[in-house]
């Protein structure tokens, strides 16, 4: 997982901030995407970026395919703002941690039940995430009890305190 420099924090709770959502929620869906690499690559779809940005999810942003897409916007920061922004923006608003995070992963289930089920097709490429629920405790962490997890929760903590110091 890519380590993150306090301007791209910053980025984060900038994004977060406009999409009127916590940057934890941000943090957690990009760290859990694409360990926050603009160039990661699912390899059982066409998935791609910080995001995971399908080759229909590039094309209804304008571009030819996902590879397109991570090729206009190599670096983390520029692929947020100009990517990852204006696919969220079309979701808004997220009440909820879910309907942030369906909205990149299966938007039609952005207000089902958490127990819901995906077809067997999504299943097959996402190994391990049957239902919502599991999505959802991926992303947030729950289902991964690692080291690095911590090491990842305790970044954030640094980050949020050294953003926040210089406002008291």
């Amino acid at each position: 997982m890519k380590i993150l420099s306090a301007s791209e924090t910053k980025k984060i709770s900038a994004v977060a901030k406009k999409l009127n959502v916590p940057g934890e929620w941000l943090f957690n869906l990009l760290r859990f995407e694409s360990g926050f690499n603009p160039s990661a690559k699912n390899p059982r779809s066409s998935a791609r970026g910080l995001i995971q940005f399908t080759d229909s999810t590039a094309q209804n942003l304008g571009f030819d395919d996902s590879a397109a897409l991570v090729r206009q916007y190599p670096d983390f920061s520029r692929q947020l703002e100009k990517a990852v922004y204006p696919y969220l923006k079309n979701f808004a608003p997220f009440p909820t941690r879910q309907a942030l995070y369906m909205s990149v992963f299966y938007p039609a289930f952005r207000y089902v039940s958490p127990d819901t089920v995906f077809s067997p097709d999504i299943r097959a490429v996402n190994p391990g995430i049957a239902r919502v629920q599991d999505y959802i405790d991926r992303v947030d962490g729950r289902a991964i009890k690692t080291a690095s997890g911590l090491l990842a929760l305790i970044a954030i903590g640094f980050a949020v305190y050294f953003l926040t110091k210089g406002k008291r």
